[in-house]
């Protein structure tokens, strides 16, 4: 009796080590940072609809900054200390603080940020237009955009087929509504993913694209305006592919690692 105790209890040495390794083996959720809120637009339900829909798609943990609610005057304390950025693989910013006095100051704290740690960033939507008073904010945008034309349907053009965040997005989407952004300037460098018409200038405008801020990717996009666009699958499985090509998760070929993979397509 005592020798089958005794096989018992090492059994379940074995198989908690073996599990505890397993724990430790696994690999670690993306670690993102959320910075949003800000004037014009339903943050507070857009923090669910990206949380929700990119963690349902993804591997990824959130750390969710809503500090400036529905203030468009507000600068998240958050940069206020200058060590902001660590501990954090990605950065998604979707905010509208556009009515801050000044704009250099926070521009440089975020953008100096990134471009000196090299840790990603998303851009979404208001996010061109939050410090459209700096400089240096285009240059982190990678696009220059200050102004919007009217919020309807339009059908938005996939430029980029082979790339791997835009292999699935298909010819063209047409979400429920576009409040298209006027790109004044694209940067050298950045790479445009998608397009739309815009009639007030009679041109075509980025939608999508990616480029490099120093050590830092950046992929970004001006979509984001409506919720219902937001909560569209085709939005959400290409901010995820973007998160996971930002952060160096995404092939050539446009499949996911499979650690970080939970619901995107593969092929």
């Amino acid at each position: 009796m005592l020798t089958l105790a005794k096989r018992f209890f090492a059994l379940f040495l074995v198989l908690s080590i073996g599990g505890q390794a397993l724990a430790e083996d696994a690999p670690q959720p993306i670690r993102a940072l959320l910075v949003t809120g800000g004037g014009w637009h339903d943050f507070e339900t857009q923090k669910q609809l990206i949380t929700e829909g990119l963690s349902e798609r993804i591997h990824i943990e959130w750390t969710v900054d809503y500090e400036a609610g529905r203030r468009a005057d507000f600068s998240p304390t958050r940069f206020e200390d200058e060590n902001w950025i660590d501990g954090f693989d990605i950065v998604i910013h979707n905010h509208g603080l556009t009515n801050l006095r000044e704009h250099d100051p926070l521009a440089a704290r975020i953008a100096d940020a990134h471009h000196e740690s090299g840790v990603p960033a998303v851009v979404i939507h208001n996010t061109l237009h939050s410090l459209r008073d700096s400089e240096k904010w285009h240059e982190f945008m990678g696009v220059k955009s200050r102004v919007h034309e009217s919020n309807r349907p339009r059908e938005i053009k996939n430029l980029a087929p082979e790339h791997p965040i835009m292999r699935d997005f298909g010819e063209t989407w047409t979400p429920a509504t576009v409040e298209l952004y006027t790109i004044e300037r694209v940067d050298e460098g950045t790479t445009v993913l998608a397009d739309c018409y815009g009639e007030r200038h009679d041109r075509r405008h980025a939608t999508y694209w990616t480029h490099q801020y120093g050590n830092a990717p950046v992929f970004g996009t001006t979509i984001g305006h409506d919720n219902r666009a937001v909560a569209d699958p085709v939005y959400l499985d290409t901010l995820a592919r973007g998160v996971l090509w930002a952060t160096g998760k995404l092939d050539d070929d446009g499949n996911p690692l499979p650690a970080y993979n939970r619901t995107l397509a593969t092929r």
